[in-house]
């Protein structure tokens, strides 16, 4: 009988290495165009019935001759003649490049790679459009609250009469209309400064031809009052005030000194001290603190609130369209489809990126091996037949037409239940006798496997639709919310024709090692929409474990990560290309378990370049931010380890890191965030409670009073000058919104500590065990052992009880776990008893229980 294999689990950018890996190594045979070798007959068995080999190969699986070569100039006529020449290198402006030893069709990455006059759409140089093809315009952002003297820019996104994305050369113009803005100039952004005080209208204007688009603006007067702050509250998303919201100051004890609710504009006004801790509270939205406050600012914040993630539920139905036919030996072909994410990823909660896991089972060369696929991946082939259409999820913001329920529009935005992204897939597709087999040899680390493929990957593909709107439903237990609108998305819309190398910086320690893995991810960010990846590179820590990724083949030396990526394309060209390196100690994506550690580099590229062989490696621009390590919180009412009641510190300020922020989410999604200086954070910040009939996020929610899971992140947060920008300064500007956040993190770093849990592994409940038996349990969220220096928070106490006289008060400690954080402890050999009770409780090093308690018990039978 054929043992069945465990499935893999390969969640989130990891599971989208997985869809890359599993395509081999050497471009698909659909890919490449049939050359005829000077004779009606092309059949061969070896390279020699091809003519020159420096020019043709035999490609044995289809028996025919087809172009080879090992420079850019192979591909031309120069080098290959009139009688060999390839036409599709000869019909394009920009010629073929070589690419993993074929000629392809080279792609623009902007205006600038086009002769004058041509345009660069769709990663081919092309004669500029008609403007008078432009029929609606949408200026981003679309809402504005904010004070006299603010600068800001906004940008437009144009489209035609068909709704598809429109991006004009020229021909657009901004203006105020408006005497309380002031600004303009062409293209498709421009910048504005409120100059005078007044309620919302009409302030800013782009035009395209005929086509007029507008922004509404209310601005502030300046905030001049001694003594009181003034705070503005807007959803994070949409820029439309929050009403009602509760914002509380609280002095260093974590007391309430004042409290007040936004009015309709989301204006709160309040007195406050010096270094007054501020939090804004509204059941609908994530809490938000910003600790420390700095009263000699301009005591004028705005502070951007993003809705609980889920509480709305939706996004789209994807569906891939336009595969390539393949031969007799089928394929395998894989999609994973999403819609773009704003701000930094970290803010978005797992369910608004991947949608819930369902099991496939492939078959390749006899061997079949599950797979944990989420709901936004599409497969076909291999013995699985392909979905119609993909879920995938989306997180809400700005809609700007009615809803299939007849939705206004602006309520629709108010009320969280729509939004706009863009939908952008990363698509695969390679015949079955061309697939490693190693892919399904079981513990096969995708990651691995991806930077050995990536070298050859010339069959990647993004595909892309800007402008997607969907609709947000409040979840029903138990069932699927309603299918979201189908969108198509083209399988080989863009190649990922731009293979180049990233010079990754030294991965950081997390407690005894360096991070195992790292991911480099290409993009673009999509104003109002957020970010939108176009390729990937990856590589592994693992031989030698050391500072530096291994090396991968080909390349000189260790530290080097070979990345594809496709040109901006389908209305997103002309926005801004960025590359963020990610290093972490375990697999990305989903829901990340306790212990995970990340550190993440982000900088600008001017665009991807071809440079299969890294002479020319990108460098980015800052060092990864070490872990953050040595964080605390004490939920009780009384102090507890040196900590004062709800107080939140860490052990150490972080190298490198300017901005802390502490989460807290309880067993609903709900969130609460604490901001806080990084050399504030050794200091700590003390949590004012939540106004009367508000939730407490710190804690689970659960009969138990457990805590909430916590996760810490650092941040190296620049000004565009370079200049470092401390919390009061970006709460003062508006710095906290998603895309401003994004645009100025240079790195990032983040520790899920998750909350304190323990689970009955062994036995199971009401087992029967011999005399002195060991138990298994396993820990989450606490780091058991004994040395305080490493992180190291204390053990597990197996109390007995219920039993013979041998049982009664039994005690047994566990100080060490393994590496799955299992621990195991020995039964007392005096014990045994018909019901006994074993409680496994948690404890910190001095044999206390925590507060609040975490224990889990199980009865046996000890005969």
């Amino acid at each position: 009988m054929r043992s069945i294999p465990h499935p893999v689990r390969s969640p989130g950018l990891v599971l989208a290495c997985l869809l890359a890996c599993v395509m081999g190594c050497a471009m698909s045979d659909m890919d490449a165009p049939f050359i005829h070798v000077g004779r009606t007959d092309a059949f061969c068995t070896v390279d020699q019935d091809c003519g020159d080999p420096a020019l043709f190969f035999c490609n044995t699986a289809l028996s025919r001759c087809e172009p080879a070569c090992r420079t850019d100039l192979d591909c031309s006529v120069k080098r290959r003649g009139e009688l060999n020449a390839i036409a599709a290198c000869e019909t394009q402006s920009l010629g073929c490049r070589c690419d993993a030893s074929r000629c392809v069709p080279a792609l623009c990455t902007g205006d600038s790679d086009c002769e004058d006059g041509e345009l660069c759409r769709d990663g081919a140089c092309v004669a500029p459009p008609p403007s008078s093809g432009v029929k609606a315009c949408r200026v981003v952002p679309e809402r504005i609250i904010a004070p006299v003297g603010t600068t800001l820019r906004f940008e437009t996104w144009v489209s035609d009469a068909t709704g598809q994305p429109f991006v004009p050369r020229n021909g657009l113009t901004w203006s105020a209309v408006s005497a309380r803005v002031k600004g303009g100039g062409t293209g498709t952004g421009a910048t504005f400064t409120l100059e005078t005080a007044g309620a919302e209208e009409e302030a800013v204007e782009a035009r395209v031809g005929t086509v007029a688009c507008r922004a509404r603006v209310t601005v502030l007067p300046p905030h001049t009052a001694p003594g009181q702050v003034r705070v503005v509250v807007t959803d994070a998303l949409s820029g439309y005030p929050v009403e009602g919201a509760s914002v509380v100051v609280a002095d260093a004890l974590g007391g309430v000194t004042a409290s007040a609710s936004t009015d309709a504009q989301g204006v709160a006004v309040l007195g406050a001290r010096s270094d007054s801790t501020v939090s804004v509270f509204h059941p609908d939205f994530g809490y938000l603190t910003v600790a420390n406050y700095d009263m000699t600012g301009s005591r004028d914040l705005r502070l951007p609130l993003r809705r609980n993630p889920t509480d709305r539920v939706g996004g789209v139905s994807a569906r891939f369209t336009h595969l390539a036919p393949v031969g007799a030996g089928g394929a395998l072909a894989m999609g994973m489809a999403g819609l773009s994410v704003p701000g930094l990823l970290s803010e978005a909660a797992p369910a608004q990126v991947q949608g819930p896991e369902r099991n496939v089972e492939l078959s390749l060369r006899g061997v079949m091996r599950p797979f944990q696929l989420p709901a936004n991946v599409w497969v076909n082939g291999l013995g699985v037949l392909p979905q119609e259409s993909v879920e995938v999820p989306g997180i809400s913001g700005v809609c700007d037409t009615a809803l299939a329920d007849g939705t206004d529009p602006e309520a629709a935005t108010r009320s969280g239940t729509c939004g706009t992204r863009t939908a952008w897939a990363l698509t695969a597709q390679v015949p079955s006798s061309e697939l490693p087999a190693g892919m399904m040899d079981p513990g096969t680390d995708p990651l691995l496997l991806l930077a050995r493929a990536l070298p050859q990957s010339g069959r990647f593909s993004s595909a892309v639709q800007r402008d997607v709107r969907f609709p947000l439903y409040a979840p029903i237990e138990g069932k699927l919310p309603p299918r979201g609108p189908v969108t198509s998305l083209d399988f080989q819309q863009v190649p990922l024709a731009f293979p180049f190398v990233v010079r990754v910086p030294p991965l950081p320690r997390f407690r005894d090692s360096y991070l195992c893995r790292a991911l480099v991810v290409g993009s673009v960010t999509a104003p109002g929409q957020g970010m939108v990846p176009l390729g990937l590179g990856a590589a592994v820590n693992a031989n030698p474990v050391d500072p530096n990724t291994d090396t991968q083949p080909l390349l000189s030396s260790p530290g080097l990560v070979r990345v594809r990526m496709a040109p901006a394309h389908h209305g997103l060209e002309g926005q801004p290309y960025r590359l963020v390196a990610v290093a972490s100690s375990g697999a990305l994506g989903g829901e990340e378990p306790a212990g995970l550690a990340t550190s993440a580099v982000m900088t600008k590229l001017d665009a991807p370049r071809f440079d299969p062989e890294g002479i020319q490696p990108v460098t980015l621009g800052d060092m990864f931010l070490g872990i953050p390590v040595g964080a605390h919180y004490n939920p009780d009412a009384s102090p507890w380890h040196g900590l004062l009641p709800r107080e939140w510190r860490m052990d150490s300020s972080l190298p490198g890191a300017t901005i802390v922020r502490a989460t807290f989410t309880n067993a609903a999604g709900r969130r609460w965030t604490v901001w806080v200086d990084s050399r504030r954070s050794v200091t700590g910040v003390r949590l004012p409670v939540p106004p009367s009939g508000l939730e407490d996020r710190t804690f689970q929610g659960d009969t138990e009073g457990s805590r909430a899971s916590l996760s810490v992140e650092a941040l190296n947060v620049a000004m565009s000058e370079g200049r470092s920008m401390n919390l009061s300064a970006l709460a003062e500007t508006g710095g906290m919104a998603p895309e401003r956040l994004a645009e100025s993190v240079l790195a990032a770093s983040t520790l899920n500590y998750g909350r304190p849990q323990v689970t009955w592994l062994a036995p199971a409940e009401g087992a029967s065990l011999a005399r002195g038996a060991t138990v298994r349990v396993r820990v989450d969220g606490f780091q058991v052992g004994t040395d305080a220096a490493n992180g190291d928070e204390g053990g597990v106490l197996l109390t007995v009880r219920d039993g013979g006289p041998g049982c009664d008060l039994s005690v047994v400690r566990g100080d060490v776990a393994m590496h799955s954080g299992e621990v195991e402890l020995s039964l007392p050999t005096a014990c045994s008893g018909a019901a006994v009770t074993l409680v496994a409780s948690l404890v910190d090093g001095l044999g206390l229980p925590l507060r609040p308690a975490v224990s889990a018990a199980r009865t046996v039978r000890v005969p």
